[in-house]
């Protein structure tokens, strides 16, 4: 099954009409919707990174609203890490000292290659680094 990674960078864009990816990322999700690139999936820890982003920028009902969608999504698949993940992940955020990825980042490469993702909605250069195909 083909499936697509949604990082914090499309969740963001989607929610903030002000953000300069908005309306890429609204028309990329209208794509989404009808099926290409296969099933939505995202990590806790992305929707941790973009509830604490929504929240600092923009308060928290902004936060919880985006959560409350999220959760009643029922299109989106939400990987909860665990301690294979969270070991994954630790390979790439240890040996990348010049590549400026997060935790989170390396969190959202592990479960991408457990799973064999290649595919990531996500506006953030750091995905093409770590070999991924970064779209719209």
């Amino acid at each position: 099954m083909t499936m697509i990674f949604i990082d914090t960078s499309a969740f963001y864009a989607l929610e903030v009409e002000d953000d300069i990816n908005h309306e890429q990322a609204r028309s990329f999700l209208n794509e989404l919707r009808k099926g290409k690139y296969g099933a939505l999936l995202t990590s806790d820890y992305v929707l941790d990174e973009t509830l604490t982003l929504l929240r600092i920028r923009h308060g928290v009902e902004v936060a919880l609203k985006f959560y409350d969608k999220v959760r009643r999504s029922r299109s989106l698949r939400i990987i909860w890490v665990d301690e294979t993940i969270f070991n994954k992940a630790l390979e790439p955020f240890s040996r990348n000292n010049k590549l400026k990825w997060s935790f989170t980042d390396c969190v959202s490469f592990a479960i991408m290659k457990l799973l064999d993702i290649k595919y990531a909605f996500t506006f953030d250069k750091n995905f093409e680094e770590a070999g991924f195909i970064k779209l719209p």
